[in-house]
């Protein structure tokens, strides 16, 4: 099986990839780097624009060259589609 059969498009043109598990961890694989950072509000470059976690106590676990792992209370994850 094809990766382009199990996923969208983007997958394949390196856009970012990012999972939410529950309220309280985010994944983004595919990143471009970290553009700001506070515990309020912490915000990654990616190919699709700039991602945006907001939220309560956030802490990046993990900054690796291709994925992050932010933990604490997340209340939203948006990208605003602008290049980063």
């Amino acid at each position: 099986m094809k990766i382009s059969e199990i996923a969208p498009p983007e997958v394949g043109k390196g856009a970012a990839r990012i999972i939410l598990t529950g309220r309280e961890e985010v994944v983004i694989e595919g990143h471009k780097g970290l553009f700001s950072y506070e515990t309020k509000c912490i915000r990654i470059r990616s190919k699709s624009g700039l991602v945006t976690v907001s939220g309560q106590d956030l802490i990046i676990d993990h900054l690796g060259v291709q994925d992050l792992l932010i933990h604490g209370r997340v209340e939203d994850v948006a990208v605003d589609g602008e290049k980063a």
